[in-house]
């Protein structure tokens, strides 16, 4: 042992008597968890992290574009791990029916309803310690205990926001040695006087932008429709999802997902396109192959595709993503 390692251990075991210090290998990542749902795990630069520190990932957009189902598909995942998962019903709305259909197993996940702002603060530092995944339902909809208590005409300005910057610290403080997934649901608010640039902002204050270690943006793209004239059906839509931030991985990478409203989520397209970008499905001209399998057209080349070329084109994109 070298005598600078000699000095950084008795550093260290002068400092833990009284701080909580780490040797930069204590943070090594313990293997990724994927979602199952490629264009999500693609998004998140291979699936979610195991640090400490945890995890923290703010799923955000309109209204009805999956943020909520694909947290469920999420838990649902860490659930076939035999992990501990919490969902804070800040809305009001779990529907266990739907949940199931999303593969949950509602005897095994604990469900929690906090009656205000500050409470829910109290209890992510009670729950982070004992639970691997806690996804929250939305942020923003959490009231402050103060406004509650308030008339209606009553100014309450900044006050969530103020309440949320203390609530971050704390989670700040009680993760730091937990390697705990949080999932923050989050709606867009239009700004007020926003003439030019994006209109659109997140609620719930700058401080949970800053806690967050990867945002991903939801967007409703095409509709999914089948039959025509008066017998056409809308059966789903194209969910586009853009890592807006990501200090777990790269940022800015998009995805497109096929999410029906049976529950579905299809894989093919965001492994089709992945696969062309990255160099596991060729393309020369308008031919596309991938190893035996060869069409002209990509309509003709995806219905030559079976599930099992679809795994192998999945396998081969993390090998080559890594």
């Amino acid at each position: 042992m070298s005598k600078k390692n000699e000095k950084l251990d008795k550093l260290l075991k002068s400092l833990e008597k009284n701080y909580i210090v780490h040797k930069a290998k204590d943070f090594k990542e313990d293997p990724k968890i994927r979602t199952e749902i490629f264009g999500l795990d693609y998004v998140l630069s291979g699936g979610i992290h195991q640090c400490l520190g945890g995890h923290r990932i703010e799923f955000f957009g309109a209204e009805s574009t999956g943020k909520s189902t694909f947290a469920l598909k999420v838990i649902a995942q860490y659930q076939k791990l035999g992990k501990v998962c919490v969902y804070m019903d800040g809305e009001h709305s779990y529907d266990p029916d739907w949940a199931e259909i999303c593969g949950i197993d509602n005897d095994n996940l604990l469900i929690v309803n906090p009656n205000n702002l500050q409470e829910a603060g109290d209890l992510y530092v009670k729950l982070i310690p004992e639970a691997d995944l806690i996804v929250t339902d939305s942020i923003v909809s959490l009231i402050p205990e103060e406004e509650i208590e308030r008339d209606t005409n009553e100014p309450t300005m900044a006050l969530q926001a103020r309440i949320n910057s203390l609530i971050t610290r704390k989670i700040y403080k009680t993760i730091s040695n937990r390697k705990t997934t949080m999932i923050f649901i989050n709606q867009l608010r239009e700004k007020v006087g926003q003439l030019y640039g994006n209109p659109y902002t997140t609620g719930g204050g700058r401080a949970l932008k800053h806690m967050y270690n990867t945002r991903i943006e939801f967007r409703n793209g095409k509709p999914i429709d089948i039959g025509s004239g008066d017998k056409k059906e809308r059966i789903g839509y194209e969910i586009n999802m853009k890592a807006i931030k990501n200090k777990k991985g790269t940022p800015y990478k998009k995805a497109v997902v096929d999410f029906y409203f049976t529950g579905n989520i299809d894989n093919c397209k965001s492994l089709f396109f992945a696969g062309i970008k990255y160099g596991v499905v060729e393309l020369s001209g308008k031919t596309y192959t991938f190893k035996d399998k060869k069409a002209v057209g990509k309509d003709n080349f995806i219905k030559e595709l079976t599930d099992k070329d679809y795994k192998k084109i999945e396998e081969e994109l993390w090998k080559r993503m890594k």
